[in-house]
């Protein structure tokens, strides 16, 4: 089975992810260095002996974004719904690159649900609110047959081809933090009660001007 360069691009860094979490320093280190000296046949051939490439019968449960979404994989997660999760995307173009995975193998953008769009606006909103981008584009990508959104803030003129940046579990921690911290702004302040903001005026709490006769 071929797989194209840019899959293997994204589950290597899916693992990469994985391995700096879940494995000492030192351990992780090797690791990494292992799987970065191998050339695209050899890696394929490593995720064949891992078991997470196979045949077309198994698709689903190795697809590395169904391994996300169940749990298999870990990964920093910002929003959750019943149809989708979203992700900050390991190697972001920018600050706050985010990813919105249906929970399903979706294999087409046509098939997204209602519930998908729906996380992705909400996802979007905060992103703007939090770090305040010029604008937030959404740009769907489809990946060993799993179709996923990408959300990426616009902060100059950055596409979804421009230079990537690797995150650490640290770096990817402080921007979800961060992104808690707005949401939980903004649910107080739709929570407080409009009279508790605005007082009400009246001739006990409003000064008024001795009328001279």
């Amino acid at each position: 089975m071929e797989q194209p360069k840019k899959d293997l691009e994204n589950i290597k860094l899916k693992l990469i992810e994985h391995i700096n979490a879940n494995y000492e320093k030192d351990q992780a280190k090797n690791f990494i260095e292992n799987i970065n000296s191998m050339n695209d046949e050899e890696f394929l051939a490593f995720l064949k002996e891992q078991g997470l490439l196979g045949g077309e019968k198994n698709q689903k449960s190795q697809c590395i974004f169904c391994s996300i979404v169940f749990g298999d994989i870990p990964s920093t997660k910002i929003g959750e719904n019943k149809k989708a999760i979203a992700i900050l995307e390991v190697k972001p173009v920018s600050l706050g690159h985010s990813l919105i995975l249906p929970k399903e193998h979706i294999t087409s953008k046509e098939k997204l649900s209602e519930e998908v769009e729906k996380l992705a606006l909400e996802i979007e909103q905060n992103l703007k609110a939090t770090f305040n981008p010029k604008r937030v584009e959404r740009v769907s990508s489809n990946i060993m047959g799993h179709e996923i959104l990408n959300l990426l803030p616009i902060y100059d003129n950055e596409t979804i081809d421009s230079k990537r940046k690797i995150l650490s579990v640290e770096d990817l921690q402080k921007i979800k933090e961060k992104l808690e911290k707005k949401e939980i702004e903004e649910e107080l302040l739709e929570e407080t009660p409009k009279e508790s903001i605005e007082k009400e005026i009246n001739e006990k709490n409003t000064w008024l001007p001795k009328r001279l006769p």
